[in-house]
C-alpha cells in the first residue's frame, strides 16, 4: 500500500510527495498495550504525570489547547487534552485519534473526505477523533474559520475540528514533516501509543489498528 502525504517544512511549505516519510518518534517502539480492560482505581481530576512531549512513549502535553468545534457543535470551544483524559472510561473514551493537516495538502483533503465513512466505526469503538488543522489552503497559520470550512467542505459533523496554528505535535528538532500526521492516543493515560504520517487510500476503509486495539483493550465492544 502507497502512503501519500504532502511535505510540511516547518519554515516554509514547498511541495506534495508520494512514498514514506520519518517523523520524530516514529522509530521508537510503540509502548505495550495491556490486555484487558482497566479496573485499577484512578484520579479522574488529576492529570498524568510526564514526561510531556510529541513522541510515542511521551503524554500528551497538558498546557495545549485549541480553538475548533466539538461534534456536531456550531459555536466554538476551547478543547484541551483534560477534556479527553479518562483514566475510568466514565466518559465514554476508549482510544483517541489526533489528525494534523493543512487545508493545502492533497493528502490532507483525502483523508478528510473519508473520514465521514469511519463515523459509525468510530462510534461503535468509542473512538474520539481531533482534526488539528495547522495552515489554510494558502499557508497561513489556521483559524476557527478555517477549521470551519473544513468541517463544513468534508462533512466533518461527527468528530471534533479545531484550529492548531502552532502545530502541537510537531516533531521536535526536525526541519519538515510529512502531514497528515495521526497521533494515536490512550484515553486512560494520555500517552501516545504511535505517529503515524501520510494517508493510505486503502479499501475498505477501517480506523487506525493501533487505535482499534487500544479501545478494545480499554472496554470497548
Amino acid at each position: 500500500m502507497k502512503r501519500v502525504f504532502c511535505i510540511l517544512f516547518l519554515a516554509e511549505i514547498t511541495a506534495c510527495s508520494s512514498g514514506k516519510g520519518d517523523f520524530g518518534g516514529t522509530d521508537a517502539a510503540a509502548p505495550a498495550i495491556d490486555s484487558g480492560a482497566q479496573t485499577n482505581a484512578c484520579a479522574t481530576d488529576t492529570y498524568p504525570a510526564g514526561p510531556y512531549g510529541t513522541s510515542v512513549g511521551m503524554v500528551v502535553n497538558p498546557g495545549l489547547s485549541w480553538q475548533g468545534y466539538l461534534p456536531n457543535a456550531t459555536s466554538v470551544s476551547t478543547i484541551a487534552p483534560n477534556d479527553l483524559y479518562d483514566c475510568d472510561g466514565s466518559k465514554g473514551i476508549d482510544a483517541i485519534i489526533f489528525d494534523a493537516s493543512a487545508a493545502w495538502c492533497a493528502a490532507c483533503q483525502s483523508q478528510a473526505a473519508n473520514t465521514p465513512q469511519l463515523f459509525q466505526q468510530y462510534d461503535a469503538l468509542d473512538i474520539r477523533v481531533v482534526a488539528l488543522i495547522v495552515q489554510d489552503q494558502n499557508s497561513a497559520p489556521a483559524t476557527t474559520a478555517t477549521a470551519e470550512a473544513w468541517k463544513t467542505q468534508y462533512g466533518l459533523t461527527d468528530i471534533t475540528v479545531a484550529a492548531d496554528p502552532a502545530f502541537s505535535f510537531a516533531p521536535p528538532d526536525e526541519s519538515s514533516v510529512s502531514l497528515p500526521v495521526t497521533i494515536v492516543v490512550d484515553p486512560r493515560s494520555m500517552k501516545i501509543m504511535a505517529v503515524n504520517q501520510g494517508y493510505v487510500a486503502a479499501y475498505p476503509l477501517s480506523p487506525d489498528p493501533t487505535a482499534s486495539s487500544i479501545a478494545k483493550k480499554n472496554g470497548a465492544p
